[in-house]
């Protein structure tokens, strides 16, 4: 399986990730184990703002920051390294 690929289908579990995250605030009693999500959730936000401050000098623009605040290292991973 290529790596595109393969970040493609960690997006789409990231994604669904943070569906239950923002369902999980907006409607627990839907969410089996809310807290978990929720929990999930600081973790994540938590860790992606830590990969933005490390990484800051691969950030092209406003978009690279939304990305890698949504999917974390698996967008740090589709920016070039520019020397």
């Amino acid at each position: 399986m290529k790596l595109s690929q393969r970040l493609k289908i960690g997006k789409v579990i990231v994604s669904i990730v943070w569906l239950f995250i923002v369902a999980s605030l907006i409607e627990p009693s839907l969410v089996p184990f809310p807290m978990v999500f929720q929990g999930l959730g600081i973790f994540l936000v938590v860790s992606h703002i830590i990969e933005i401050v490390v990484f800051k000098k691969r950030m092209r623009g406003p978009a690279d920051y939304l990305l890698t605040m949504l999917f974390g290292s698996l967008q740090l991973k589709t920016i070039r390294i520019e020397s």
